[in-house]
């Protein structure tokens, strides 16, 4: 089908930049985080559009003579505003007032250099790149002068993400972050396409700087996005009265606003006594859960105080969750009974990555005078990039690779089987997951029956901390037989605590504190992964397997074959499953167990 109009949304934050690509039906046709293809976390300084990547996006998804609109994150005033700051080196003095006090200590973690203007600076250069290399290629590759520009206030872009993939006609939208243009919470009502912002709060108090404080406190990277580590740790702790008193004593929340509860020179003490109670103790691994599980509390506890908030000043029962602190799974599986929402959707997407789709959605909309009506079910993540056969029969052919195996009809039932023989699995099916979360289609998979498989896992593959959990992905049809108050989460976007009866038959997906980090996998959603897992459930009578991001730690989930084979052949798996074609290593064969005919490759 050839198209009129392409909406190519862009997320312009300094990290976690991404692309998505829509057409004039408002249908997205690509959606990707640039670390990906840089494979580079989080991809922190680089343009979302980065040169020959955006090049062969644009020539696959796009026609060359029709019209483009790219749209940006961040609104217009507040680029103007920071190209401003740097233009007369505003950007480039020292601190003073409060960010030399208590604010430049509570994001200490996320600013190396303690200065929020290295934030600014950054976020500058982020902006005024955004969108360059995309610009060049259409105007001077294609020859193509139909380009128009747009820019869209950065929480209002998270909103719109989250409403176009979720389904709902009516609903509230939260969106709570870092840090946006103004603030770090903005409210919306939405109602028949139509959002329509109820209000937000002003300053730098964040809930999202809470976080990183204690993600920074524990001993985690904040740069390297190790809040999940504080998630994985907190489970193993308890609450601590002297950690819980001194955290409370920094934020205060009153009505769907944070304020410092006392001067802002106190973020500084609360700092120093704990790092200072940390340091002179031997028991520093219990005193740490125990910080992760308390600063988990009390993010628990100040969420529910602004949900309920914003709860009174909406018209639905019906919660639209995102921003940065939607990717909080152990507080997102609380929501529905802690505070008066009913029903709770968090895309896939819901940080700085997924707001590209925003963008997208925004520029689409106020192009269209009659957009067409949303779909009712939820998005499907699987939006990026696919391996081609091409790359695997090049890599067989010149290799000489011996223990492969190619599977046009049973691969599923080939790899149950290894699965249920206690095989670590690399599994790569169709299009990547748009977001931070491996959903079956760049995943690392595991028999979840055994109780060594977590440390197993761990230490042969992940090279991570012992204490990190697995995630579960279960059929559908067997969550309420599996969670005790049972909830869809199609994008393991929330956690759950397992039924006491059912704990000990999967111990490698059941987090110390019996919950599970759960991902609903149905056959609408992903034929190809709900075949896998029903192929093992024959084998074995348990529906779920262990599910993790294709990846080592430190570095983003695998773009391409070459990064697939990087991990294969570096770490302990024992398979590796690319579209049909299945990799061994040699201790799993005596002989070559190849069975493909070489002849089909030689045009290569």
């Amino acid at each position: 089908m050839k198209h009129t109009k392409y909406y190519i949304g862009i997320a312009a934050t300094f990290h976690d930049p991404s692309i998505t690509v829509m057409d004039e039906t408002g249908t997205i046709l690509f959606a990707e985080s640039t670390e990906r293809h840089l494979q580079k976390k989080r991809a922190m300084g680089c343009a979302a559009d980065a040169v020959v990547w955006i090049d062969s996006i644009i020539k696959k998804y796009c026609d060359a003579d029709a019209e483009f609109h790219i749209a940006t994150t961040w609104s217009h005033s507040y680029s103007r505003m920071l190209r401003m700051l740097n233009t007369f080196g505003l950007l480039h003095k020292k601190p003073t007032g409060i960010i030399n006090y208590g604010f430049k200590k509570l994001v200490k973690s996320m600013l190396p250099d303690e200065n929020l203007l290295w934030f600014l600076r950054n976020q500058s250069a982020s902006l005024i790149q955004s969108g360059a290399n995309l610009e060049r290629y259409i105007r001077w590759e294609l020859n193509n002068k139909k380009v128009y520009r747009h820019q869209f206030n950065h929480h209002t872009a998270h909103a719109a993400s989250a409403i176009y993939g979720s389904g709902m006609d009516h609903a509230t939208c939260v969106v709570i972050d870092g840090i946006g243009e103004s603030g770090s919470i903005s409210y919306f009502s939405y109602d028949n396409q139509k959002l329509t912002q109820l209000g937000h709060h002003k300053g730098f108090e964040s809930l999202g700087f809470f976080y990183t404080l204690i993600t920074y406190l524990c001993g985690f990277d904040p740069i390297k996005g190790e809040e999940w580590k504080v998630m994985g740790m907190a489970p193993y702790g308890s609450k601590n009265q002297f950690f819980y008193d001194l955290l409370a004593s920094i934020l205060v929340i009153k009505d769907c606003h944070i304020q410092f509860k006392n001067n802002p020179k106190n973020v500084a003490f609360v700092l120093d006594e704990i790092k200072k109670h940390l340091e002179f103790s031997d028991q520093k691994f219990k005193l740490r859960a125990q910080l992760a599980y308390t600063g988990q509390l009390l993010f628990t506890e100040y969420t529910n105080k602004v949900l309920q908030s914003i709860h009174k000043k909406g018209n639905s029962d019906q919660l639209i969750y995102a921003g940065g602190c939607a990717l909080n799974s152990s507080f997102n599986g609380q929501i529905t009974s802690q505070t008066p929402f009913k029903n709770v959707y968090v895309p896939s997407a819901p940080g700085d990555d997924g707001t590209s789709i925003g963008a997208a959605y925004l520029s689409y909309l106020k192009d269209t005078p009659i957009p067409k009506k949303p779909n009712k079910t939820i998005l499907s993540p699987y939006l990026g990039s696919e391996i081609d056969d091409k790359e695997i029969q090049q890599f067989i052919k010149y290799a000489n690779y011996e223990f492969v195996t190619y599977h046009p009809e049973g691969v599923c039932k080939e790899t149950a089987r290894l699965l249920a023989d206690g095989a670590l699995i690399g599994w790569a099916q169709g299009r990547a997951e748009f977001g931070p979360r491996a959903l079956g289609n760049r995943s690392i998979l595991a028999d979840p029956r055994s109780p060594e498989m977590k440390d197993k896992i761990n230490a042969r593959v992940k090279f991570r901390e012992e204490f990190r959990p697995f995630a579960p992905s279960i059929l559908s049809e067997y969550g309420e037989e599996y969670f005790e108050n049972y909830q869809e989460s199609p994008y393991m976007e929330r956690t759950l605590v397992f039924r006491e009866e059912m704990r000990h038959k999967v111990p490698a997906v059941v987090h110390e504190n019996y919950t599970g980090r759960l991902q609903t996998v149905k056959k609408e959603w992903n034929r190809t992964y709900y075949e896998l897992i029903e192929e093992f459930y024959k084998l074995t009578g348990v529906p779920i397997l262990l599910n993790t991001s294709f990846n080592v730690m430190g570095k983003p989930i695998i773009h391409n074959f070459k990064d697939a084979l990087t991990v294969f052949f570096n770490s302990g798996l024992d398979a590796l499953i690319v579209n049909n074609y299945i990799f061994k290593k040699a201790a799993l064969t005596n002989k070559s167990v190849t069975n493909i005919d070489h002849k089909e490759y030689t045009s290569l």
